[in-house]
């Protein structure tokens, strides 16, 4: 299975927007800081640009059968900017990866990343957003999201998510955010994919208990579309969680929740309809030292893919991270992942359960205040037993980055 032929139109189209968001972001960032001019003591805005090489070896890209080992080449090219007074955040960056693969074929591919972050805060409301714009191929967000090894192409992934939250009491406050999605694949039928729009929305209480204590209620609902095949789902339910400040740097959290989830597909004559109840939750632990800090994960998502269904993504893992120096960063990721389709029946295509684990060892070495280099090797596994897959990849990277001085201004 080689990699993909790449169109460049929608790259440039693309790179034209990102462009055009950042001069609209500068300008409504200019606006504000005027608005705010008179109710903000102070401000800061800054910029920090950075540019990366990277060298890359993988024995099997795409973790399917056959050939597809690969050399490649990154140059990756970015900007973080930030700004902030009293009562405004605004932080996000723009990034860019010019990658080259040479392998069976040789291919060339382009990644673009846009995220936002902003809030506003007034005595008793924060109006926040979240947002922005990825394109990418599907064995990377996508791919570390969901679990799901999908076809190799590239995906354009717009998402929004503006959040209202009032203050009710100083202990109690009451949260709402709308959540939109869409996921567009370059050539995606010719790899059985399909795009696919979500809009969500939630809405929840908060209480603190005491200093160490806090309880969440949350209620929620998700519509995912996909046009072409004519199919809708809908998922929705509530959770309740729980976060304990267990002393000594150590902090956990346990949420879990109902999922009432219905699919309904146009046929001609009529429409499939199925049901299904899924239990969601998740917990976490973290443990801070002094010079190193660990993570550990686990939880059950639904999730909306481009293979035309959704998916139940279980997911257990963790991170270690350790200061050897004040320049000498290590540290260990990994992921185990169980995942499997959700009323497959309501469609012609079903999802065998699938297992996916990458282990991520890494080591970044800040050579000077504008230099670092990064080492890093990961082992990805994917199996399917119902159909006696099993393959696996070893890959591994150099990098070396520089970041340029950081642009400021504050009054």
């Amino acid at each position: 299975m080689g990699l993909p032929a790449v169109d460049f139109k929608p790259v440039r189209i693309g790179i034209r927007l990102c462009l055009h968001i950042l001069a609209g972001l500068c300008g409504v960032v200019m606006l504000l800081s005027s608005a705010f001019r008179g109710a903000a003591d102070a401000a800061e805005w800054s910029m920090e640009p950075s540019l990366s090489v990277k060298g890359e070896y993988n024995s099997n890209l795409l973790l399917f059968e056959g050939d597809n080992e690969v050399w490649g080449h990154w140059v990756s090219p970015a900007l973080k900017f930030k700004g902030s007074t009293e009562s405004l955040e605004v932080e996000g960056s723009i990034k860019s990866d010019f990658v080259q693969y040479y392998g069976v074929e040789d291919r060339s591919l382009t990644n673009l990343y846009f995220p936002l972050r902003t809030a506003y805060r007034s005595d008793r409301h924060t109006l926040g957003f979240e947002g922005g714009f990825t394109r990418d191929n599907t064995l990377m967000s996508e791919l570390k999201q969901t679990g799901f090894v999908l076809g190799f192409t590239q995906r354009s992934l717009w998402t929004a998510m503006p959040s209202w939250t009032v203050g009710i009491t100083e202990r109690l406050s009451w949260k709402s955010t709308y959540q939109f999605m869409d996921a567009q694949y370059q050539d995606g039928l010719k790899f059985g994919l399909v795009d696919y729009q979500v809009h969500g929305g939630t809405t929840g209480v908060t209480y603190n208990i005491g200093s160490l204590d806090q309880v969440q209620l949350t209620g929620e609902y998700t519509l995912a579309r996909m046009p072409s095949i004519n199919q809708d789902s809908t998922y929705y339910g509530a959770q309740a969680g729980w976060t304990h400040d267990f002393g000594h740097e150590i902090t956990g959290s346990l949420s879990g929740g109902i999922r009432f989830v219905s699919a309904t597909q146009e046929i001609p004559g009529g429409a499939l309809t199925d049901h299904e109840t899924v239990w969601v939750y998740r917990a976490s632990l973290q443990k801070r030292f002094e010079r190193s800090v660990i993570q550990l994960e686990a939880g059950r998502d639904i999730n909306p893919s481009g293979y035309g269904l959704l998916l139940r993504t279980d997911r257990v893992g963790g991170v270690l991270s350790h200061n050897l120096t004040e320049t000498l960063t290590v540290s260990l990721a990994g992921n185990l992942y169980f995942v499997g389709g959700i009323v497959t029946n309501a469609s012609s295509r079903s999802v065998p359960e699938s297992k996916f684990l990458y282990v991520n060892p890494s080591l970044s070495w800040k050579i000077s205040p504008w230099w670092t280099v990064d080492v890093a090797y990961t082992y990805s596994e994917r199996a399917v037993d119902s159909l006696n897959q099993w393959n696996f990849s070893n890959a591994t990277f150099v990098m070396l980055t520089y970041g340029g001085q950081k642009w400021a201004v504050s009054r």
